[in-house]
This record gives C-alpha cells, sequence and structure tokens, in this order.
C-alpha cells in the first residue's frame, strides 16, 4: 500500500465550486506552495459535478487538480462522492430518499440522507465509484481512497425493516427465542408473525439495541458495497472514512474493520466566552476521542478534518487565539495522527458552509492571521517527518463500548437524570491525561493481554464472553478496575439474574444488592479505611451509591453518613495472580486520581516524564525504529514550567536542546526527540 513518508497536511477542497475561474485554481496552489500544504482532499460532495445527469460524466475539472498536485509533488485522498446524492438522482430515483421514523419519505435536501440499503443507491454508487478508480487508480498523486463523509442517521423505510427482518431472522431463528430475548410478553408486545416488527419501539431497549446493531450492519455492508470496484480496480490504495470522535449512530469499533486507516474530524469548543477555566476539558475530550481513533485500528490515524478558526455550526463560534492553531494540530499528532487537515481549504462564497473559516478567506490572499499561522505551521511540519507511522505504546486500556451505551440510553433506570455514560468514562481518562500516560480506548471485545491495567467505567451490558475473558486476564495476572453500573445486563439486554455485577461477581468477589440515586444537588462523604490504595481523608460522592455485600474482596473505604454508613465504598479482590477493583459510588475527581494514581505506581506504568505535569499542560510519547519522541503541550493561557528530567532531548523542528525544567509560553507545543536509552518513564 502507498504511504507518505511526511505528515499529510493540507484538507478539503472544492475546486468543483470554483469551475470556469482558472485564475482562483491557480492562486489556491501558489499558496499550497508557499504553506508547504502536501495533501488535498477532493471529491467529498462533488457527485453533481462529476455526474451532471445519468450516464454523462464530467472529469476535466478534477483531472485538473491532479495534474497541478502532481506538478507540486503533492499527494491527493480522492473521496467517493456519496454522502450527497445529485437532485436528478433524488427525483427520479424517489426510494434511494430516507424515510423518517413516523413513514414519511424526506425530501431532497441536507446531505447524509440515502438509504444504506436501497439497491438502486448501491448500484449507482458502484458505479461512480468504478468510474473515479478507473480514471484516476494508477495517477502518481492518488494516495488513499476516503469513503463517503461522517456517515450518521438511519432511514425507517420497507426496504430497511425487510432487511431488519431478516437480520433477526438469522440471529434468533424463531419467534419464540426472539420474544424471550425481548421480554415481549410485557404489555402484550408479544410478535406473532415477523411482518409485525415494522416499528421501533422505544419502550422495548433489546429492540432498540438490535436496531442499532443491525443500522451498524447495514453502514458496514454499504461500505463494503462502495469498496467492491475500489479494491478491484485499485488494490494497492488503502481506505478510510471519516469518523466523529463518540458519534453514537454506529460502532465505530464495527465499522473499523471495513477500512485499512481510521480518520476523523476534530471541532473541539476552543476558547468559548467566560470559560477559559474549561480549556483544559476542550483538550482532555478531544485528547480522548484521538485516542479512540487510534486505538480502532492500533495504528496511527489521520486527522480529516479540523477547522482553522471559527465554524459556522455552533451558536457561538470565537477566534482561535494565536498559537492555539498550531497547539491543536501537535496534540493531534501526540496522540497518534500522521496528519494535520482542515475543512476547508477555501471558503465559498455561498450555501450553509460560506461563513466556515478557511485556509484561504473570501479575501483571496495569504495576508491573514489565519493563513500566516497556516504557513508557519506547514514548515513546522515539514521538520517532524519522525513522527510518520510512530506508535503510541499504551499499557493502559481504557474501555468506552457502544453497545452498552446504546443499551443503557435505552434502559428505563433509577438514575435516568444522572446517567451521565461519556462523562463518567472521560473522568477516569482525565487522571491518565494528568498524568502524561498513554492510553488506548478500546471496546469490551478488545483483546486485554497487553495491558497491565484495564478500567472499564459502567459496562451496563456485560456479555458472558467478555466476563470470561476479563476474568481470565485477572486470573493471569491484570489488575482490572471497575464501577458502578457495570453488569445490569446481559448481551440482549436482559436484567442479570443471580446478583449484580452478574458474570464478574466472582472475580469481583462482591454483590451489589442496591444502589441509592442521589439527585444532583445532593452530596454524600466517602472515607478511605487504608493509604495502601493512594486514598487518604474523605472525598465526595453523588447521584450513584451502590450498597454492595463483600464476597471475598476487600473494603478500602467505606460510606460515612446515611443509612449505610460503614458499607464498602471501594473494594479490592486478588484472583489469582491478579487483581479487581470496584468503585461503588460516583466521585469527585480527587478520588479517582488518587486511585488511579496509586495503581499507576504500582504497576510501574511508564509516563511520558517523570515528574508530575502542571494543571493544563499534557504530555505523550510516540516511539518508532529506536526514537522516542515526547510532545508537550500547555493549553493555559499563561506560561507554566514543566519538569522533564534529566535527560537531554532535541527539538524537532529548530535542533534546540532542553532538559530538567522546560518554560512553555501560551498554548505553547513542542516535539521533543531522545534516545529510549536515555529516557527514564517510570515512577520510582
Amino acid at each position: 500500500m502507498k504511504r507518505s513518508s511526511h505528515i499529510l497536511f493540507g484538507g478539503d477542497y472544492n475546486p468543483d465550486q470554483w469551475v470556469g475561474q482558472a485564475e482562483i485554481i491557480k492562486q489556491d496552489f501558489a499558496l499550497f506552495e508557499g504553506a508547504k500544504i502536501n495533501t488535498l482532499t477532493i471529491g467529498v460532495f462533488s457527485w453533481a459535478a462529476l455526474e451532471p445527469e445519468e450516464g454523462r460524466y464530467e472529469f476535466d475539472w478534477m483531472d485538473t487538480i491532479f495534474d497541478r498536485a502532481e506538478k507540486q509533488e503533492m499527494r491527493i485522498i480522492l473521496a467517493t462522492p456519496s454522502g450527497g446524492k445529485p437532485n436528478w438522482m433524488a427525483m427520479k430515483y424517489p426510494e434511494i430518499r430516507r424515510v423518517t421514523p413516523n413513514g414519511q419519505r424526506e425530501v431532497q435536501g441536507r446531505r447524509h440522507n440515502h438509504c444504506l440499503t436501497s439497491p438502486v443507491y448501491r448500484q449507482k454508487v458502484q458505479a461512480i465509484n468504478g468510474k473515479l478508480a478507473e480514471r484516476y487508480g494508477e495517477r502518481e498523486s492518488l494516495l488513499l481512497w476516503h469513503i463517503s463523509n461522517e456517515f450518521s442517521g438511519y432511514c425507517y423505510c420497507d426496504l430497511c425493516f425487510a432487511a431488519f427482518r431478516d437480520w433477526l431472522k438469522a440471529k434468533y431463528d424463531t419467534l419464540e427465542a426472539l420474544n424471550d430475548a425481548y421480554w415481549s410478553r410485557f404489555w402484550s408486545h408479544t410478535y406473532t408473525e415477523w411482518e409485525q416488527i415494522q416499528t421501533i419501539d422505544k419502550t422495548v431497549g433489546a429492540l432498540v439495541l438490535d436496531w442499532k446493531r443491525f443500522m451498524t450492519d447495514q453502514c458496514r455492508s454499504f461500505i463494503r458495497n462502495e469498496l467492491t470496484p475500489i479494491r478491484r480496480i485499485t488494490p494497492n490504495i488503502p481506505a478510510t472514512t471519516n469518523f466523529m470522535g463518540i458519534h453514537s449512530d454506529y460502532d465505530y469499533h464495527q465499522l473499523a474493520k471495513e477500512i485499512d486507516v481510521a480518520s476523523w474530524d476534530a471541532y473541539p469548543h476552543w476558547h468559548m466566552p467566560q470559560q477559559d477555566s474549561l480549556q483544559s476539558h476542550q483538550a482532555l475530550f478531544a485528547a480522548f476521542k484521538h485516542d479512540l481513533t487510534r486505538s480502532l485500528k492500533q495504528q496511527p490515524f489521520l486527522l480529516m478534518e479540523s477547522s482553522p478558526g471559527p465554524v459556522n455550526w455552533k451558536n457561538l463560534s470565537p477566534a482561535l487565539r494565536p498559537g492555539m492553531l498550531r497547539l491543536a494540530a501537535v496534540q493531534a499528532l501526540a496522540h497518534g495522527s500522521d496528519s494535520v487537515c482542515y475543512f476547508q481549504m477555501r471558503k465559498g462564497r455561498g450555501s450553509y458552509e460560506q461563513f466556515h473559516a478557511a485556509v484561504i478567506d473570501h479575501v483571496g490572499h495569504g495576508n491573514t492571521r489565519m493563513f500566516r499561522e497556516v504557513r508557519s505551521l506547514g514548515h513546522a511540519l515539514s521538520q517532524m517527518d519522525a513522527v510518520v507511522d510512530s506508535k503510541s505504546p499504551a499499557k493502559v486500556a481504557l474501555v468506552f463500548d457502544w453497545e452498552s451505551r446504546w443499551m443503557y440510553d435505552a434502559a428505563a433506570t433509577q438514575h435516568n437524570a444522572v446517567k451521565q455514560y461519556e462523562e463518567t468514562v472521560l473522568a477516569h481518562y482525565k487522571p491518565f491525561w494528568d498524568l502524561g500516560i498513554n492510553v488506548d480506548v478500546v471496546d469490551s471485545k478488545s483483546n486485554w493481554t497487553a495491558y497491565d491495567l484495564v478500567v472499564l467505567p459502567m459496562l451496563f451490558l456485560l456479555s458472558q464472553e467478555t466476563a470470561q475473558r476479563l476474568t481470565a486476564y485477572v486470573e493471569a495476572g491484570g489488575t482490572l478496575v471497575t464501577t458502578y453500573g457495570t453488569g445490569i445486563v446481559d448481551a440482549s439486554g436482559l436484567a442479570v439474574t443471580g446478583g449484580v455485577p452478574g458474570p464478574l461477581r466472582k472475580a469481583l468477589g462482591i454483590w451489589v444488592e442496591e444502589s441509592d440515586a442521589l439527585p444532583d444537588e445532593c452530596r454524600r462523604q466517602v472515607r478511605a479505611t487504608t493509604e495502601d490504595c493512594g486514598l487518604s481523608g474523605t472525598y465526595v460522592a453523588r447521584h450513584y451509591l451502590d450498597l454492595l455485600h463483600l464476597e471475598g474482596a476487600e473494603a478500602l473505604a467505606v460510606y460515612d453518613d446515611d443509612f449505610y454508613a460503614g458499607r464498602p465504598a471501594l473494594t479490592r479482590n486478588r484472583f489469582g495472580k491478579g487483581c479487581a477493583w470496584y468503585i461503588a459510588s460516583r466521585n469527585e475527581h480527587r478520588f479517582t486520581a488518587d486511585l488511579l494514581a496509586h495503581m499507576v505506581q504500582e504497576l510501574k506504568i511508564p509516563r511520558s516524564v517523570p515528574a508530575a505535569l502542571p494543571e493544563g499542560v499534557s504530555a505523550q510519547t510516540r516511539e518508532c525504529d529506536g526514537q522516542r519522541l515526547l510532545f508537550l503541550m500547555n493549553f493555559n493561557d499563561s506560561a507554566v514550567r514543566c519538569d522533564v528530567g534529566d535527560a537531554r532531548y532535541v527539538e524537532t523542528e529548530s535542533g534546540q536542546e532542553y532538559s530538567g525544567v522546560v518554560e512553555l509560553a501560551p498554548y505553547a507545543a513542542l516535539v521533543l526527540s531522545i534516545q529510549p536509552k536515555k529516557f527514564k518513564s517510570t515512577i520510582d
């Protein structure tokens, strides 16, 4: 497969919006060259320009872009145009338009509104993809296929429900088995004919779960359909599709199986007014989603889209402060990206995204602050080839599971107002981010054997197979941390019998009898009973407070008030060669930070730098061919001092040497290299 030895730098380019204006294209390429932009993504929503009427293709405008790119030794990421079907097709073939949950066929408009099941649309997609592959597959500049764009949404048409019923028949074989799995005798929802499944009743949680599983499979099938002519004609060109962080519609762990490279579109809420204190939270959330995307394929990913300035689709989008553009780019590289790409390269004059930031503004020249920062970044990235294809070694796995999230969202529980699954996972990610520790963000189906520590917050849906693998992981010497809200339902969404946390009860050595649910304003106290776990004194708990019994585990902290005062709030069970921990309450950050820092120290998990990092400063490492890269990032609006230890580092861009205490300016980002034999990464 083709690879690039340089960081890919560029983004979405829409020359089809400027057909007939050759001078504009000429100006753009001159600016690209000056900014060391080496990659363009083209064709994302260009179907109407490529096939203006059925069977008539126009490629001249795209040929010109390939020709110019090759003259400047640029690379092309070529998108398939299925994310935006042309008007003529929507009118002639209405069955390709989606149907809403209430059964109404959508009118043509917007984007991403095609039926994934439609045979007509699938045939049309294969036809245009085949034409593109035949015409450009041998071009020197073609680096990567970009399949559609930001897959999202569901269709509820007859075709989709017929396919769904076939999917259910294959899974359950009989209606009796399906009814048992759905507990459908409740409210007389029992199905007596397969054809009765023609809507998604949100009161049947297992039905909602299966629908989302099915739609993920349909999306996978659609991607395979897109790739059929591409794989046949261009077998050596890899393919990606751009994900959206933790977008809920599809399970990205499953979609990633169909592509060669994972990529995603990052749009953090940088510099929101009156929220400067949340700047590091935005950095934290972006880092988490970078790590998740990298972990999908366990290899470097691509930052396919980001914004060089304000976007147009948020309620408010402030300008990026000086330095933030470079800092956000380095953060992506730090967490495993081999690219920095933007939407968009030139700002369009009309329609919905006319006021979305672009590398080249409406003014049309490079004398803007935004372009100058892009140009400066381009020159810096050109000195960082060592980043490309380097790995992000991690000894910690954090579980973020789409299926469990779907089931929990669908379930009516005593904690409806305070579920906060995503926030809880992020709260268990933050201590590692604060400590400068690489983390893989994986799902419940992952292989744990490479990790010293697995953190599994609120795994509401726990299958027997997952529980067996987790139990084996602990028995073999692994350390597992899980929390309240885990092991509540099985793989079908049925409540576990025999006691929560279901099939993990033996490994954890506990039984959760019941749980208290507190409104947001209420608080309780948790008190450490030993310092053997890194805790000391009392901590604040809220929302979730499990009342559990010890069945072999030991209590390391207890509740300090209410009728459950003295009951275990944190337990540890030594099981086989390993250890399984259970956090029974939703606690303040200090509790989670103290506990996980203790585990990091006990397990000697590698840190990027040996000393503590200042608040709002992040450190990550990547490794390749005996070289270790250290990324230091300051997300504060003030300068900070960071101790990187006794080793000597060299900045990849300037060659400047660093050691000991390093001063980081506001929004500064350093990329430093060091030989591993000089590096000490664990806590003493």
